[in-house]
């Protein structure tokens, strides 16, 4: 699977936290959902016929995964915006490849900062 087909409506990387088991796009599942009304990224981006939070003007919305708290998410949508997906995926392929880790089952990964500027700066440069 192409890394760009793994991203969320939210923008997190579903292979990288879960290899071959992606179903976000497929049926409002994440995993981790909050609700049982599923995903809020997932009704809004269906609902607005667009790829993920990153193609809507209104993003980051303060909803759900758009929420303060979860900036990774939001520095990625940020990133996506801003740079697009194909470099956003070519920054996540290089960073992995220099031993940047995106997920650590039970503890946070390396992108996992408390500001988005740190995260762009990670994804934009490695460091």
């Amino acid at each position: 699977m192409d890394m760009k087909d793994s991203i969320a409506y939210c923008g997190l990387v579903c292979d990288f936290c879960m290899p071959g088991k992606c179903s976000c796009k497929n049926n409002n599942h994440c995993g981790k959902r909050l609700s049982k009304e599923g995903c809020y990224q997932y009704t809004c981006c269906k609902g607005k016929n667009i790829d993920g939070c990153w193609e809507c003007d209104k993003a980051p919305c303060g909803r759900d995964m758009m929420a303060k708290e979860h900036v990774k998410i939001k520095a990625f949508v940020r990133c996506m915006k801003e740079d697009g997906v194909e470099r956003f995926c070519e920054y996540l392929k290089r960073n992995r490849d220099n031993g940047v880790v995106y997920h650590r089952d039970g503890i946070n990964g390396d992108y996992d900062l408390d500001s988005e500027e740190k995260v762009l700066k990670l994804l934009r440069t490695g460091k």
